[in-house]
């Protein structure tokens, strides 16, 4: 199945230890290792919450488990615990395992469970030991990956605790942080793996798969779907493949075959077995008609005019002290500049969704309570996830939309991890 492609894309994952899953799972360990070392003694610091425990059964994980747990520990095997406690004096953080455990954990983690305890009476005895001012648990209104905690664990936690149960609280302003910064190893590695997704995208919006007349758009996103199983990685939706075209009053059109004419547009994100990066970007193309060589002005103009609102929310994402305020100052640029905006962009790295600042939200172009107040914090990783859109004179003042989304950091400049799509691709 297209044996190129697959090997320029194998020897890009064996080259940052990506292949074979053996090196990737090694990979994780050493990110997890470096996020706790780097990531959590300033998310902890910043938050003011001093203590933090992370509680799950078998079968009923916590979705922040996956970016705690190493990669021999899928899920916790009847009741697993994980505490950190942040000494106020010296900042050392003690990083401790209650209940179940795997042999990579034993690098990582304090086993502080007495032999004849239970996993209650253990956390009961290490919080007093510890005596926190705020001990943060996984409770969250806004963001499911902050919301872990079971309503069953959260009553067993309290009666645990005792008079110390009154120092319990929503951890988000914590568990947000955690998800949401980088480490210098995860920017490394989501580099590649945007690269990778480009790769996907070149190669199937292409003649070499596409045969107009005859491919649908469904036919891409199995490809898509294929060559990610293949490589081992996942896709954490669709991919969706759609398109516009001359005459249609349906903006995105799915399961149609692809014909002369048509501008085509996807939505693509992969994500690791171990390593937790998710990717998700979005590229359009235009189909040639005979005597074609070139797509009409009028797309690579709009094409430009999402270009120029891509660097628009750059630049408020490096200014901007929070999402909503980056959402406002972007679309009051673009539009004195006529441009017609939608702005959707959001955190991406350990969540597909990820955590942090929503700038805008597709379809609710205003203020987000919560999520869109949250302040804007270097070593993030965005989605910068957008579309203008124009009347279209060759279309007859048909309606197009720009759809695109890139992948950028935000560490003291915001880049874009791959580069950005500037002129359509032509097939």
């Amino acid at each position: 199945m297209h044996e190129a492609l697959m090997k320029t894309i194998e020897a890009k994952m064996e080259a940052a230890d990506l292949l074979p899953i053996k090196k990737q799972a090694e990979l994780s360990t050493r990110i997890l290792k470096e996020r706790l070392e780097l990531v959590l003694p300033w998310a902890m610091e910043k938050s003011g919450m001093d203590f933090w425990i992370i509680a799950a059964r078998e079968n009923c994980k916590d979705p922040i488990l996956k970016t705690l747990y190493p990669w021999d520990m899928y899920d916790s095997r009847r009741i697993g615990i994980l505490a950190f406690h942040r000494n106020k004096e010296n900042g050392v953080i003690r990083k401790m395992v209650i209940g179940s455990y795997s042999p990579e954990m034993e690098s990582i983690y304090e086993r502080v469970q007495g032999t004849n305890e239970s996993v209650w009476e253990a956390i009961g005895r290490i919080v007093k030991e510890c005596s926190p001012s705020k001990i943060a648990l996984n409770r969250s209104l806004i963001d499911g990956f902050c919301d872990g905690l079971s309503s069953t664990m959260y009553e067993q936690l309290k009666d645990a605790l005792g008079e110390n149960a009154a120092k319990l609280c929503d951890g988000e302003p914590l568990t947000v942080r955690w998800l949401q910064r980088i480490s210098p190893m995860e920017k490394e590695t989501m580099k590649t793996l945007v690269n990778i997704t480009h790769d996907i995208v070149n190669y199937s919006f292409s003649k070499q798969f596409i045969k107009v007349g005859e491919t649908t758009t469904t036919d891409i996103e199995w490809f898509m779907r294929d060559v990610i199983n293949r490589l081992g990685f996942l896709y954490w939706f669709g991919p969706d493949i759609d398109l516009q075209r001359k005459g249609s009053n349906v903006s995105r059109m799915f399961n149609e075959v692809i014909l002369p004419g048509d501008l085509i547009h996807c939505d693509v994100g992969i994500n690791g077995i171990y390593v937790q990066l998710h990717t998700d970007m979005q590229w359009v193309a235009y189909i040639l008609k005979d005597g074609e060589t070139e797509a009409p002005k009028e797309f690579e103009d709009l094409l430009a005019k999402g270009n120029r609102l891509q660097d628009i929310v750059r630049e408020n994402i490096r200014v901007c002290a929070t999402g909503n305020d980056a959402f406002f100052n972007s679309i009051n640029t673009a539009e004195a500049e006529g441009i017609k905006p939608m702005i959707y962009t959001h955190p991406v790295g350990t969540f597909g969704h990820g955590s942090g600042p929503r700038i805008g939200q597709y379809g609710k172009q205003e203020f987000i309570p919560g999520a869109g107040e949250r302040p804007i914090e270097d070593k993030t990783c965005y989605a910068l996830e957008l579309n203008v859109s124009d009347n279209i004179k060759l279309w007859d003042d048909q309606l197009v939309f720009m759809y695109l989304e890139e992948d950028i950091c935000k560490d003291g400049t915001v880049d874009f991890l791959d580069g950005r799509q500037e002129k359509l691709m032509l097939i």
